[in-house]
Formats: C-alpha cells, sequence, structure tokens
C-alpha cells in the first residue's frame, strides 16, 4: 500500500470500546477498578505474585490490562462462570508515590499497574503490568487511554 495522496473517508468500527470478559472464580472486581486478564479470565488490577521478584515478574507478564470495570462482580464457583463489561478509553486513576509517581514529564509514556486503582511510572523490575499509555497528570489523576496497545 502507498501513502495517501489525497484525503479519504475515515474508517472506525463503531462502539468497539465496550467488551464482556470471563471472571476468575471467587475473585471480587468493584466498579471502576482496572482490570487484567490472567491467564484468559479477569480479575483485579495488581501487581505479580510470588516468593520473590523474579516469580511477582514471571505472574506480571502474563497480565494483559483490558480495560475498567463497569459493574461490580464476584467470580463464581468456576472460571468464567460470571461475565463482566469493560471498557477501554482514558480514565483516571490514583497516582503512585515517591520514586514511582507520574509527573506530567511522563506524558506519553507508559504507565503500570500498581493495584487496581493506582498507577505508577515504573514497572518495579518487571513486577507491574502496564495499564497503558499516560495521556495526562492533573491534580485529581494520572489519566490513562487503555487501548488495543496493551495487547502487543
Amino acid at each position: 500500500m502507498t501513502a495517501l495522496t489525497a484525503p479519504r473517508k475515515i474508517a472506525k468500527l463503531a462502539a468497539t470500546n465496550r467488551f464482556v470478559v470471563p471472571v476468575t472464580a471467587g475473585v471480587t472486581i468493584l466498579q471502576s477498578a482496572l482490570v487484567i486478564l490472567d491467564d484468559g479470565f479477569a480479575r483485579a488490577g495488581r501487581a505479580g505474585q510470588g516468593a520473590d521478584t523474579a516469580a511477582q515478574a514471571a505472574d506480571a507478564l502474563t497480565h494483559v490490562c483490558v480495560g475498567v470495570a463497569l459493574d461490580t462482580v464476584t467470580g463464581g464457583a468456576s472460571n468464567g462462570d460470571v461475565e463482566l463489561d469493560v471498557d477501554r478509553g482514558c480514565y483516571g486513576f490514583a497516582n503512585s508515590s515517591a520514586g514511582d509517581l507520574i509527573t506530567r514529564a511522563d506524558i506519553g509514556k507508559s504507565a503500570f499497574i500498581v493495584d487496581d486503582q493506582t498507577v505508577a511510572k515504573t514497572s518495579a523490575s518487571s513486577t507491574r503490568a502496564r495499564a497503558g499509555v499516560i495521556e495526562d497528570v492533573t491534580d485529581e489523576a494520572v489519566w490513562v487511554s487503555i487501548g488495543k496497545a496493551n495487547f502487543a
């Protein structure tokens, strides 16, 4: 395909920001929480788990941020018994602190998941999954675009 030489109609797939994902058995995800997929099932955003940094990094590597929870749900007896509506877009989250505090200088860079409502500047030795791209930083929140780029 060659570069454009004239304007063209912009093609966009409508209404692709809202998705339904199956929930991990027994976990509760609160409305407005960052949602990750862990082995293909939704759970509230969290840092990697494990006995040491290597195990935590290996766990975090499997997490994919898929959006923000539109409802509060608790998973059923088995993975996938319950489903959750999630939305992708630009959302405000709590800022981390100290050396992981996100500033306006970080706009355009990646934000990393600390927990289901907090994002940080670094991956903490790869123990945190990527939340998305930092769009703005205000006194109220760090504004992060969550979208398909997280699946790369």
